[in-house]
């Protein structure tokens, strides 16, 4: 089985604070600051990257994007369910590179929208923002309910939008890395994932099939075990710490922050 949706969001917004953030917590640097982003940048990526971890689930009917937008977003699952079955094409490194792709693609749409006070807004860089913490949020259990997901990642787009218009190369960035954690999270269940180089698959002969490189091809680095288990749980809690404390860290470090 694969990992649980929530413990997947809070997976990508921990990877990108560790990639991403420049916050310093207890006297130590707690992020890479990979790409030397500002403050509104850090948090607006984070809220991507969780909405982005949840995207190879897209394959899922079950799965917290598949719920998240009513008949839409259930049929659009459906239809890739039946195209690729789950964990298959989603769940490579060739779908994070379409992901971002697409990313890259309706971020750089060059669609301006005026909205009252708030002026003119780039609407792709918001409809992504929207649509990717919406998504973050139904599945952290944040909010409840069908519209108000929605609504929370409405306002979300608009804030980023506003404090942090300049979305060229990290938001994509964002988006893939939530799609990387999400790919790293399967293969340390039982199940893990395709093989890297899908569709070009490497598979054992049967003498040496094993739970690390299954007779399917599918690899795996079974650390975690099934889905849901103790060890998740305790992974994804540690995870979980580690991006209140550094998300906190860097909005309390950044006090004109919305000012950006």
């Amino acid at each position: 089985m694969p990992m649980l949706g929530g413990h997947h969001a809070i997976s990508g917004t921990a990877a990108w604070m560790a990639l991403a953030g420049s916050t310093t917590v207890l006297g130590h640097s707690a992020g890479l600051d990979l790409w030397d982003l500002s403050s509104a940048q850090v948090i607006a990526g984070a809220v991507v990257a969780t909405g982005g971890a949840l995207l190879p689930d897209v394959d899922h009917p079950s799965a917290t994007i598949s719920r998240s937008g009513g008949l839409l977003t259930k049929g659009l699952t459906r239809a890739v369910s039946r195209a690729a079955g789950h964990r298959g094409a989603t769940h490579t490194l060739l779908a994070v590179v379409v992901f971002t792709g697409l990313a890259a693609f309706v971020n750089g749409l060059d669609w301006q929208v005026e909205v009252p006070v708030l002026g003119e807004i780039e609407a792709g860089a918001a409809l992504l923002v929207t649509v990717m913490c919406a998504l973050g949020a139904r599945a952290l259990k944040v909010v409840e309910g069908l519209l108000l997901p929605w609504t929370v990642g409405l306002g979300a787009g608009l804030l980023v939008a506003v404090v942090a218009p300049d979305t060229s190369f990290w938001l994509p960035a964002a988006v893939a890395v939530g799609a990387l954690a999400h790919l790293i999270g399967d293969l340390l269940t039982t199940d893990g994932i395709p093989f890297p180089t899908w569709p070009l698959v490497a598979k054992p002969a049967k003498r040496l099939a094993s739970p690390l490189w299954q007779r399917s091809g599918d690899i795996a680095l079974p650390l975690l075990g099934d889905a849901g288990s103790a060890r998740e749980w305790l992974l994804c809690t540690v995870l979980a710490g580690f991006a209140a404390t550094t998300v906190g860290a860097t909005v309390a470090g950044a006090p004109g922050m919305l000012a950006v």
